[in-house]
């Protein structure tokens, strides 16, 4: 491998989520838990979400032949992380749709098997223009040559399985709890087996779960990151992200058994997860309680989803020791690779006398070269992400995001740059197997509970007339995806 070049077949690519980019043209998708909390007047009147709406978005769902072309053309890349949405795939509930539960002996969820018949329930019940329309952007996507990368779960849930509203104000008597319920599992099951079914002669690499810790952390543990349903509640915190680690394993089973078509040399299902593994250092390496509180920081957020996916280890009680009781083996499906998501260094500081140890530690605030959303830059810890992945789990890496919020324009190509010449040292000296680069994100979107302000696409776009405007980075990405090599000199 010539010096500064990445890996023969190598993929390059942008990422998107369904939620973010799809409205503002076309349908309108009001099923979800999201839409339902983003315009939600308490949320908005407390200011836990920005009150900017979705519907107002760059309209990928008419537009998707434009911003495909400027990835395949502007970008020169060869592959493009796509998702689609639960919500537009099945308005109603799919609750009654036959399927055989196995638990293991523990109670929890090992296995959901769905049968022909009930297959040919779940293509009855779905909508069918969304089926429609999700094929037609894969096969332009095919038809363009970009190997897409599909993402089954990207946050929102459909309303039938969550309100976030009931929930946010009495969980305890809410019916429709999301992922506090085991049964949002068996669904989960039964859309995974769907989409593969459905879309799987036109796709052969899939993330079941983007950042599962995000969804449980944020939404049952930081009340305050606008996130439905904004609780504080460890213990739902940890039910949660318990039935996201099951409900894993369950997808990647359904979609090994249903996509048996292989339209490439990773078919006919490539199957992994995206985790977002933070970089956690202490804000005084000399602190004990500074090392202490970033370690614990660090085994929370960033091993015990995997321990729990890969190694059937379920630490219900966070006392990082994982006893009989906590062991399920029976519950380790498998996982092809491990999609990295990269964005920032987070400095942790001891909080003395904190009454959980959860409280022990908290983020300093970036105060030197930091993005739009108030995130530390810092190249070398994409190096160490992808390493700690590969050296911890033993599974190929891709990194499925990494990029920056700036409306100014004016640090996206050092980023870009720096980061993937961090990445190339990882594959070159540490001989990490890393698979693909995808940016984030193709196209200015949704940014959750921040709304429109925060800038991450390669291309903007015009709220009115949709009109996509390139950055100043487009030309140095597409230099480097269409070399395959980081630029010369």
């Amino acid at each position: 491998m010539a010096r500064g070049a990445f890996p023969d077949g190598f993929l390059w690519g942008t990422a998107t989520a369904a939620f973010q980019v799809e409205m503002g043209r076309g349908p309108i998708d009001d099923r979800s838990d999201w839409y339902a909390w983003v315009h939600d007047p308490a949320n908005i009147r407390r200011g836990l979400v920005s009150g900017d709406l979705p519907e107002h978005g760059p309209g990928f769902w008419e537009l998707y032949r434009t911003d495909l072309k400027h990835a395949r053309e502007a970008l020169g890349n060869n592959a493009v992380r796509l998702g689609i949405e639960w919500s537009r795939l099945f308005p109603e509930s799919t609750t009654a749709v036959p399927a055989r539960v196995v638990r293991e002996k523990r109670g929890e969820v090992a296995r959901v098997d769905i049968s022909k018949d009930s297959m040919e329930m779940l293509h009855e019940v779905a909508e069918s223009s969304a089926v429609e329309r999700y094929r037609e952007i894969l096969a332009e996507a095919r038809r363009l040559g970009l190997t897409v990368l599909l993402t089954l779960y990207h946050w929102p849930l459909p309303l039938w399985l969550h309100d976030p509203i009931s929930c946010r104000d009495r969980v305890q008597y809410a019916e429709r709890r999301g992922w506090l319920d085991a049964s949002t599992i068996v669904e989960f099951g039964k859309y995974a087996a769907f989409a593969a079914d459905a879309f799987g002669d036109l796709v052969d690499l899939y993330a079941t779960i983007n950042e599962p810790m995000v969804v449980s952390g944020n939404g049952y543990w930081n009340a305050s990151s606008g996130f439905p349903p904004g609780l504080r509640d460890l213990e739902l915190f940890l039910k949660a992200s318990k039935h996201l680690a099951i409900a894993h394993g369950v997808a990647y089973e359904m979609l090994k058994r249903w996509d048996t078509v292989s339209v490439s040399k990773l078919g006919p299902a490539t199957v992994g997860l995206v985790h977002n593994p933070q970089y956690y250092e202490a804000y005084d390496a000399g602190s004990r309680d500074d090392v202490a509180a970033a370690q614990f920081l660090d085994y929370v957020w960033n091993e015990w989803y995997l321990n729990a996916i890969l190694k059937g280890d379920y630490d219900m009680n966070l006392d990082m020791i994982v006893d009989g009781e906590e062991q399920h083996p029976g519950l380790v499906k498998g996982c092809d690779y491990l999609g990295v998501n990269y964005y920032m260094r987070n400095k942790i500081r001891a909080i003395p006398g904190a009454a959980q140890r959860m409280l022990q530690g908290e983020g300093v605030p970036c105060t030197g070269d930091c993005t739009d959303m108030g995130w530390e830059i810092y190249p070398p810890g994409i190096r160490y992400a992808v390493n700690w992945a590969y050296s911890r789990y033993r599974r190929p890496v891709m990194v499925t995001e990494n990029g920056i919020a700036d409306a100014k324009d004016e640090k996206r190509s050092r980023y870009l740059l720096t980061h993937l010449e961090e990445l190339y040292k990882a594959v070159e000296e540490d001989h990490v197997p890393l698979k693909g680069y995808f940016h984030w994100s193709l196209v200015d979107n949704y940014e959750w509970a921040k709304g429109f302000a925060m800038r991450f696409g390669l291309f903007h776009f015009d709220a009115q007339t949709k009109e996509r405007t390139p950055t100043k980075a487009v030309g140095l990405y597409e230099e480097i995806a269409s070399g395959n090599r980081l630029p010369r000199g």
